[in-house]
């Protein structure tokens, strides 16, 4: 019995171990590794979010990566370095990202000096587009391809745009000595380094912008996925003269947080929950955040959404118990097993303990009959230590738990009635003999 009270104890306390690591791992957060472009406003945004989720003991952690480009964040992501990534749709997108969210819209603005005869795309034949670079792309040739959609759709001939790669330190120096006609920049509108480079075009120009319109813009998107149409609001670029002085429409593309389609549905959806809860404090440290968006939940997209995004989304989260509740019914008539098999054990060796007592009254009472016929001393001893045995046996640590009311009063009894009968015999046997009787004659 004591064993299979040891036995039960370490069961128990195996038990409360396993629950407790299960709950140490549940409540552990889950680290998620992101690649961001380097110095890019992603960088800020994210790093934010990475100290708020730590400081509020979230669920979801993130530990940043940082790569030179938006393209350089495409591959390591498909080279399954980073779990998250930042990218933008047109820049080597991965085939296996889903949108977590969209970080922001970004728009092409085209714009030329003041008093530019450039007014439409099919102007540009022939004209020298100076491309601003950013941070976010990297690489010329990543905000070219916008450029050439824009082109093709009007029939201009791509060789016959000249384009010249400039910072926007570069930028007024190009355009007061008419190296470019124009100037293409992408960013999201009213974001603090497209209103510099209208700034500094309208100074470089000595008046507002000439704003470029990409009016097939829509066109462009339904034939390329992965580009957008964006609208320009008038006064986007603020200015005592509103710029631009109307709204137009260009080409856009987003700049999205994508996972892998196998990244746990709950994780996704507890960072997608989470970034947009945290959007108004991580504004406060960087702007940009107010562009966050949830993405669409259109099934079939060219852009697909995470499963865990559009559950978010579509509140169609599970709980705790709807998630395992399975697992809690099999776990509960496990344990009903188990408990049931550790009674019918411990009911079994309780039969087997009161079995053995029986045997041992039975056997004292026949070293009682024992006794009282022995005819040696040498068998007398051999019966009183049989009987010191059974006592040890009945007395054992086994045993002892089932002796109680009349059993210990049965074996006390018969252990008093076995050590009587041989010290009766004892003195049975140690008295001397008597001689025979022999009648004395009278007068002998």
């Amino acid at each position: 019995m004591r064993r299979l009270t040891l036995l039960a104890v370490f069961a128990g306390f195996a038990a409360i171990g396993a629950c407790g690591l299960a709950l140490y791992l549940y409540e552990r957060p889950t680290i998620l590794r992101i690649a961001v472009t380097r110095g890019a406003d992603d960088q800020q945004v994210l790093s934010a979010a990475a100290y708020e989720f730590a400081q509020s003991r979230e669920q979801i952690g993130l530990k940043l990566m940082l790569v030179d480009s938006l393209a350089e964040s495409a591959r390591a992501f498909e080279d399954q370095r980073v779990d998250l990534a930042i990218v933008r749709g047109d820049i080597a997108m991965p085939v296996d990202g889903q949108t977590v969210l969209i970080m922001r819209r970004n728009a092409a603005v085209l714009l030329a000096p003041a008093g530019s005869a450039l007014h439409d795309v099919e102007d540009l034949k022939g004209r020298k587009i100076g491309i601003l670079q950013t941070e976010q792309a990297g690489r010329p040739d990543d905000d070219q391809a916008l450029l050439d959609a824009a082109l093709t759709q009007s029939d201009v001939p791509l060789a016959s745009v000249g384009r010249a790669p400039l910072t926007l330190a570069e930028l007024p120096d190009a355009i007061e000595r008419h190296d470019v006609d124009a100037v293409l920049a992408i960013g999201t509108p009213g974001s603090a380094n497209l209103t510099e480079a209208v700034a500094a075009v309208s100074q470089a120009g000595h008046g507002p912008p000439v704003f470029i319109p990409i009016a097939e813009a829509k066109a462009i998107a339904q034939r390329s996925p992965n580009l957008e149409s964006v609208e320009v609001l008038r006064g986007a670029f603020g200015g005592a003269q509103p710029k631009p002085a109307e709204s137009f429409d260009t080409l856009g593309v987003s700049t999205r947080m994508i996972a892998r389609h196998s990244l746990s549905n709950d994780v996704v959806a507890e960072l997608t929950e989470l970034m947009l809860n945290a959007k108004p404090s991580l504004a406060a440290q960087a702007p940009i955040a107010n562009r966050i968006e949830a993405p669409s939940t259109d099934k079939g997209g060219a852009l697909p959404v995470h499963a865990g995004a559009l559950a978010y989304l579509g509140d169609e989260e599970q709980s705790f118990f709807d998630k395992y509740s399975d697992f809690i019914y099999i776990g509960a008539m496990l344990l009903s097993l188990c408990g049931t098999a550790i009674a019918t054990l411990a009911s079994r060796f309780k039969r087997q303990q009161q079995t053995d007592l029986e045997r041992i009254l039975q056997r004292l009472l026949e070293i009682i009959a024992a006794a009282r016929a022995a005819s040696r001393a040498e068998t007398l001893d051999e019966l009183e230590r049989e009987a010191d045995d059974l006592l040890a046996k009945a007395l054992a640590h086994d045993f002892n738990h089932a002796l109680s009311g009349s059993r210990l009063a049965a074996t006390s009894l018969g252990l008093s009635q076995v050590r009587q009968a041989i010290a009766e015999r004892r003195i049975v046997l140690s008295a001397p003999g008597r001689a025979p009787f022999a009648p004395r004659i009278v007068g002998e």
